[in-house]
Order: C-alpha cells, then sequence, then structure tokens
C-alpha cells in the first residue's frame, strides 16, 4: 500500500481552511435550501439528543454538594457530572452552528433573522425563567431572586438559561460578519476564536451572558465549518478520528492527573484542556455516533426539554423525599425520567393552541 506524502497534512489543512466557493455550495445565503443527503447522513439528532440527556442528568444530579442529590467525591455521580462539563454545552454550541450552517442568514435579511431568533430563543427561555424565578421564590430554593434583582434575570446569567443570551449574541455578532464575508473564512474565524476564549471571563459586566458566547463561539463555528466543509471533512474522517481520539486522551489524562493530585476535576472552562476536549468530542460525535430512531425521536422536544427540564428534575426528587425515599439511585434515574416527560407533555400541551406555540415553544404561528 502506497504510504501518503509528507506533505499530505500541509494540504490537508491548507484545504480544511480554504472556504466553499459559493458555486460549489448552493446552501450557503440560501435559507430555503434543503439539507442536502450528506447533512442527513450524520447523527445530528442522535447528538442533540445525547445533549440534552447529558443536561438533564447533570440537574438531577446537582451542580455540587449543597444542591440536587448534595453527592461530593468521590461518589461516581460527582464524578460524571462534573467530567462531562467540557462537553454538554459546547454540544449545544456545537448543534446551534452545523443547523445555522444549513439555512444562515440571507443577503439583506440580517433583520429578520434576529427578529426570528429574539422570538424563537429569547422569548421562551425569558417566560421559563420567569416561572422558576417565581418557583424559586415560593420554595425558598438557591435559585430564588429579591424583587429589586428580579429584572437582572432578563439581561444577565440566570442558572441555566444564560446559554440562550450567549448563542443570541452570537447570531447578532456572527450573522453580521458572516453576511458581510458571505459565507467566507469560516475557519479562519474558527482559529481566531481561540484567542477569546482563553481570555473569556475578562468582561466585568457580563451583560447577556458575554463572557459565555466568547466561551462558546469555538464550538459554535466548528458545527459551521463542519457543514461548509462537509465533503473534505468526510473525506478526511480517518485522519480526524485518530486525532480527535488522541486529543480526548490527551485532555482526559490531563483531567484524571489533577484529580489524584487534588482530589476533584477541573472545573475550569476556559482552558486548553476543556477548548481540547469540547472541540474534539464534538468532531468525535458527528463523525462515529450511530443514527438512533428512539433518540432522535427526542428532537422536536429538545428545546422545549432544555427550557423546562429543571421543573421535572427537582420536582421528582423533593416529591421522593417527602415520602421518605433518600436512596440516590431511584430519586437520580426518576428525576431524569420526570426531566423529559414533563417538558415532553407541556410541550405537545402548547402545540394545541396560538398563544403558546408562540409564546412557550417560540414557533413562529
Amino acid at each position: 500500500m502506497k504510504r501518503p506524502s509528507r506533505r499530505f497534512v500541509p494540504r490537508l489543512t491548507q484545504s480544511l481552511l480554504r472556504p466553499v466557493p459559493p458555486e460549489r455550495a448552493p446552501m450557503v445565503f440560501r435559507t430555503d435550501a434543503p439539507p442536502t443527503a450528506a447533512a442527513r447522513d450524520y447523527p445530528l439528532e442522535t447528538m442533540r439528543a445525547v445533549a440534552v440527556f447529558l443536561l438533564v442528568a447533570y440537574h438531577a444530579i446537582g451542580s455540587g454538594p449543597m444542591s440536587g442529590l448534595e453527592l461530593d467525591y468521590p461518589h461516581p455521580l460527582r464524578l460524571f457530572a462534573d467530567f462531562l462539563i467540557d462537553l454538554r454545552m459546547p454540544f449545544f454550541a456545537f448543534i446551534a452552528g452545523y443547523v445555522y450552517g444549513l439555512r444562515p442568514i440571507a443577503l439583506g435579511d440580517y433583520g429578520s433573522f434576529i427578529t426570528g431568533k429574539f422570538r424563537r430563543l429569547y422569548i421562551p427561555g425569558a417566560i421559563a425563567a420567569t416561572l422558576m424565578m417565581i418557583m424559586a421564590g415560593l420554595l425558598g430554593s438557591g435559585s430564588a431572586r429579591t424583587w429589586a434583582d428580579f429584572w437582572q434575570v432578563y439581561f444577565f446569567p440566570y442558572a441555566h438559561y444564560w446559554f440562550l443570551q450567549a448563542i443570541l449574541l452570537i447570531f447578532v455578532f456572527f450573522g453580521a460578519l458572516d453576511m458581510a464575508l458571505r459565507g467566507r473564512f469560516t475557519a479562519v474565524l474558527l482559529v481566531l476564536s481561540v484567542v477569546p476564549y482563553l481570555f473569556a471571563g475578562f468582561i466585568p459586566s457580563n451583560v447577556m451572558s458575554i463572557n459565555a458566547a466568547i466561551y462558546l463561539l469555538p464550538f459554535f463555528l466548528l458545527g459551521v465549518v463542519f457543514i461548509r466543509h462537509l465533503p473534505r471533512i468526510a473525506q478526511a474522517a480517518p485522519w480526524l478520528i485518530g486525532l480527535s481520539v488522541l486529543v480526548v486522551i490527551v485532555a482526559t489524562a490531563t483531567n484524571l492527573s489533577l484529580l489524584r493530585a487534588s482530589g476533584e476535576l477541573s472545573l475550569q472552562r476556559y482552558d486548553v484542556q476543556s477548548l481540547a476536549m469540547g472541540l474534539a468530542v464534538c468532531m468525535l460525535a458527528m463523525l462515529t455516533l450511530p443514527r438512533v430512531a428512539r433518540f432522535e425521536a427526542l428532537g422536536p422536544y429538545a428545546f422545549t426539554i432544555y427550557l423546562y427540564h429543571v421543573f421535572g428534575t427537582a420536582g421528582a426528587r423533593d416529591a421522593l423525599q417527602a415520602f421518605g425515599i433518600t436512596a440516590v439511585t431511584p430519586i437520580f434515574l426518576t428525576s431524569i425520567v420526570c426531566g423529559i416527560a414533563l417538558p415532553v407533555v407541556l410541550h405537545r400541551l402548547s402545540e394545541r393552541w396560538g398563544l403558546t406555540r408562540r409564546y412557550i415553544l417560540g414557533k413562529k404561528r
């Protein structure tokens, strides 16, 4: 078998950085273009279902020993929740970028594009956050806010809703830049986004979760690059899979060494290890995950699950504990089931009326 030339890898890198010419990528800036058959072959919906499950499981466990199941190290579920910090939100950001790549902003359509994203993301998120604040206030939980601080939830990070503010900011700024560049240089922008990522958190006023937007941007851009350079990525898949596996091994070993030294996994998001792990696993998931029909069935409900799963996880945990059930396993499993089932029921009920479709689900009509 003929060995690849030593110059193959540099040529491959150059080809991946070179944007797809418009005549070879008819989907760019055509919002009416359907996904290609090749794009449908990739396990996007399976990846979305995995991301939803990981998020629901995380909130079923809790963010630390003072929340959720109140588990600390070395409990396996605490290790599970903290180890996956570099996967959960990067998965969602990658998916958002991939979907944007399929239906990018059209030239001259910036206003309606942003209005649509505001209606789809911000309004349902604000309503869900309001309901969560009210419930937290009634129950006296750690997510409660005073009436004087109530307004801040709509402009600053609150619970897991920070993601919606951050991804909306990405659409606002990247959408304008992408339109100006006519879909070119996305891979270059991905490389450049690493610099602010490593300094994310430096902006003192985290209005609209701007620091989180900087954190999510590389993963979002990877999703856009994936769809825009799909033929080249498919051709280089064996190389990319091998490289991604190597990066995951190194990043995991780095994290485990910290666990051995300090007794805890890294919860730092703005470092090289987290960036490398997130990018590599996103790439690996898209290139290796099988398409699972039962997972893909959750796709239509993913956004509603994201918004309202905490009502199911917290409600199930509190109900079981009120009945004297304190064992971790039944509470954990029941919380996951309720965290998915409750939003699915809410989604199906909301589909029946125009107002709830618009304001609960964020749909146009």
